[in-house]
């Protein structure tokens, strides 16, 4: 295990830069959007006894999201939102296609809005990627390309082909003047008002961990806990494979950057290698510490 104290990590006042990511207006947004959608309801919070006694803390609270939408996914809400948005924006005269890449979450969720709204899903899935995450695309109606290398590289190749073709690109990581990709962190922001109301005025969690992949997961959460309690907000911890570490690796060069190789880990969905740019705005001033663990502890 890897352990970073980051040095930018701040408790001041939310930037207008942050605010270009998510706040809590936006979440709220986003939130007015997707609970209007058939299935939708918050998500349990867990009381986990017995890992708090295991490890001596007060109290371990879990954000069980395996059955939101009934999708079985930790990223149901950012890329059906972010599509439902930009559909919406571009009043289409026919038929259109969502396209994205995907280690198989946030391309379940697009190809969930692909099913919902009536339109055609393309997601590209690099050929490590898990069969039975390109399978349950599939059963949503959406198309599965697989490409070869790793995650970044279907990112790079899916975009290409999308302005060839005229998809509607669905990003969740890179480009900041992307409102789509913005839109997709805003999804994420609802986890947090939903724990808020379930906590019922009870304190607040010290800290939060959340898992690391590009970065958007994490800013999309820890963005909207900073803007709703400032200088009180938790402490924000993020997690990623060893192997794939991209978020660290940014902390360290205190730049959105990547690591190399094949990126391989048990944790499948977190395989990516290079930092999203327009989640670093949150995420180099709010994560207090990263956090890089093999594949045991994760298994």
């Amino acid at each position: 295990m890897k352990l970073l104290i980051n040095p930018l990590a701040a408790r001041d006042g939310y930037t207008p830069r942050e605010a270009l990511v998510t706040t809590r207006q936006l979440a709220e947004e986003a939130r007015r959007e997707i609970s209007q959608w058939p299935g939708y309801g918050a998500t349990p919070l867990r009381q986990l006894a017995g890992v708090a006694a295991e490890l001596g803390v007060a109290e371990v609270l879990l954000k069980d999201e395996s059955g939101r939408l009934g999708q079985g996914s930790f990223k149901s809400l950012g890329g059906a939102y972010a599509a439902a948005m930009k559909l919406r924006e571009i009043s289409p005269s026919g038929r259109v296609t969502f396209a994205c890449a995907t280690d198989g979450n946030h391309g379940r969720s697009v190809a969930f809005a692909a099913n919902r709204l009536g339109c055609d899903a393309v997601v590209y899935m690099h050929e490590n990627a898990l069969e039975y995450k390109a399978e349950a695309i599939r059963q949503l109606g959406a198309r599965v390309v697989r490409t070869p290398g790793v995650y970044d590289d279907s990112v790079r190749m899916v975009k290409a082909d999308a302005e060839r073709e005229g998809w509607l690109l669905i990003s969740d990581t890179s480009d900041p003047n992307d409102l789509t990709v913005m839109r997709v962190m805003r999804g994420y922001g609802v986890m947090v008002l939903e724990i808020l109301e379930q906590l019922q005025g009870n304190a607040l969690p010290t800290h939060v961990f959340t898992q690391g992949g590009v970065g958007g997961l994490s800013a999309g959460v820890a963005g909207v806990f900073t803007d709703i309690f400032g200088p009180n907000r938790p402490t924000f911890i993020v997690v990623e494979p060893e192997t794939a570490s991209c978020l660290m690796e940014s902390a360290l060069r205190f730049e959105p950057s990547a690591v190399g190789g094949d990126l391989h880990t048990e944790m499948h969905m977190l395989a990516a290698g290079e930092a999203s740019a327009a989640a670093w705005p949150v995420l180099q001033r709010r994560v207090d510490a990263f956090m890089a663990i093999d594949d045991a502890p994760a298994l």
